[in-house]
């Protein structure tokens, strides 16, 4: 009887640990290998239910049969060590490669990022550059009876001449006028009252402004 006949044995009579047991066989049968201590362990099993003669201790077949069932475990070891090896091998090569992919992928996405954002740097110089000479604002897009109108605006003209602002109705009638000397930077602010003469429609009103050879207007909404 060979070695794993008697394993069988010991579990079918339910003699020792059954569970360990049939972790000792799973283990000799996939592996070809088995521990000192389980060997031994079931060597006893052996000679105390089955009395049989101890694994160690077998007939010179048996013995021939025992060493190439068992001990082909270093060839084994050899093999999978060169499997894991090579599956090491392997794994570190996807990973490199998998590495390269995704550095590559980062490098694309950082140009094309820097790209936007030189075109974005590009498209805010040449806004700057195209600036209007001459612009004017004002602090709503709607006002009532009585609201006070904050107007502001920058001059690229290098004229002293003063800014002349004027407001028109709908009627094209314009009702207010006011000339501002600008500051050195261009600046030039003011604030007027919505209503009094020619307020009286609802409607669009426009805010023009002139600087020298220069011309700006803004359009804004007034309710009575």
């Amino acid at each position: 009887m060979t070695f794993l006949t008697d394993l069988d044995d010991l579990i079918r009579y339910r003699h020792g640990d059954v569970k360990k047991l049939r972790e000792i066989r799973d283990t000799v049968r996939h592996d070809n290998f088995i521990t000192t201590d389980n060997k031994n362990y079931v060597e006893s099993l052996i000679t105390m239910y089955l009395k049989n003669k101890p694994f160690a201790k077998p007939l010179p077949r048996q013995q021939s049969d025992t060493k190439i069932e068992l001990q082909p475990k270093p060839a084994t070891s050899s093999s999978d060590s060169k499997s894991n090896v090579a599956f090491s091998f392997l794994s570190n090569k996807k990973l490199g490669v998998l590495a390269g992919v995704a550095a590559a992928i980062a490098i694309i996405v950082i140009v094309g990022f820097t790209a936007i954002n030189q075109t974005g740097t590009t498209d805010s110089a040449v806004s700057v550059t195209i600036t209007e000479p001459l612009l004017v604002n004002v602090d709503q897009a709607t006002y009532q009876r009585a609201d006070i109108i904050s107007i502001s605006g920058n001059s690229k003209s290098a004229s002293t001449q003063s800014v002349e602002l004027s407001i028109e109705n709908t009627d094209g009638v314009k009702i207010w006028k006011e000339n501002i000397n600008p500051k050195k930077d261009g600046q030039f602010s003011t604030l007027v009252i919505a209503g009094g003469g020619g307020w009286e429609n609802d409607g669009v009103y426009i805010l023009k402004v002139t600087h020298s050879d220069l011309a700006s207007e803004i359009k804004f909404k007034f309710f009575t």
